[in-house]
């Protein structure tokens, strides 16, 4: 087969996705809400004397050095010891979980998410898969000119931002497919994951340990080896299909986010950690976003050989 057929014939086939996706999409504004909201509440929830409680070498109050000179808790007046701060990072997520005006939101909302990944004293993963996804959302919501991201959009997008938020697009099941195939490949260096009686120790963790009322139940079926085994090895698999689906098609994609929706369920119930499952939630919403029926922009379809003469 000829080099310029091979390549006229993933042109075509990379403007048939193209012209089939739409970023514009209650996907799109759900899975936005709900990261918004998983960060929304780590500031509402959390005074900032909590949020900023010195840990070991840390200065009191918040970090800002280097880039983190430019979050919301290093900027202007901070004798109220990030009081003001929080209430505006409240304030910012409230509006961007809203679903208004996404295209002048998500840069605030960007903002307020790496403020509080790079200064809160003690961020997890949540805080720092938030910040990928909001600057990963940035351009898919600058092409976005819908008052609110639960309506229909009503006039097409330029083909310029259609082709960059498909990009953006891709980059976020990329991310989420290499976070959860990086975490499950990581676990297998792990002796007691590779037995498979992780979960038997996670469950009586001091910190992270089940919690009420759920503790009696969990702690009595991981007594049994093949119930914590199977819950052990059970999650690696989860999180490799989930991994999987989410660069299939769009049918599979939806697979991969009812699992995902299982897993973190599963562990909010059990551990806590709403934060970090909400993120994960919404991150997995955005990147199950089906393909739409009728084109979006307005998209001439590729001539044979225009792609080599280009």
């Amino acid at each position: 087969m000829r080099l310029d057929t091979i390549v006229d014939d993933q042109a075509t086939r990379l403007h048939r996705h193209l012209s089939r996706y739409s970023a514009r999409t209650r996907w799109f504004g759900i899975g936005r809400s709900i990261i918004c909201f998983a960060e929304l509440t780590v500031v509402l929830l959390t005074p900032s004397n909590a949020l900023l409680i010195p840990v070991l070498s840390i200065t009191d109050g918040a970090r800002c050095d280097g880039v983190r000179a430019v979050s919301a808790f290093c900027v202007g007046d901070q004798s109220s010891g990030g009081e003001y701060a929080r209430w505006l990072l409240v304030a910012i997520l409230l509006v961007a979980a809203s679903g208004y005006r996404p295209r002048w939101t998500v840069i605030p909302q960007t903002w307020a998410v790496f403020s509080i990944a790079s200064s809160i004293s003690v961020p997890d993963g949540g805080e720092s898969i938030s910040l990928i996804m909001s600057m990963l959302m940035v351009p898919i919501a600058l092409a976005d000119g819908r008052k609110w991201h639960w309506t229909k959009a009503e006039r097409p997008s330029s083909p310029t931002w259609h082709a960059v938020s498909f990009a953006a697009f891709w980059a976020i099941r990329l991310q989420l497919a290499y976070v959860y195939l990086d975490t499950a490949i990581s676990k297998f260096g792990v002796s007691d994951w590779a037995n498979g009686t992780a979960e038997y120790y996670f469950l009586r963790d001091n910190m992270f340990g089940v919690a009420r009322p759920l503790d009696g139940i969990f702690l009595e079926l991981s007594k049994n080896p093949v119930i914590v085994v199977g819950m052990t090895w059970g999650a690696l698999v989860v999180e490799l299909a989930i991994a999987a689906c989410i660069l299939s098609s769009g049918q599979w994609r939806k697979v991969g986010l009812g699992l995902d929706v299982m897993l973190h369920g599963m562990i909010i119930l059990t551990m806590g950690l709403w934060s970090f499952g909400l993120v994960m939630i919404g991150s997995a919403v955005i990147a199950s976003t089906p393909a739409v029926i009728a084109p979006t922009p307005a998209l001439a379809e590729p001539r044979r050989g225009t792609v080599l003469a280009a």
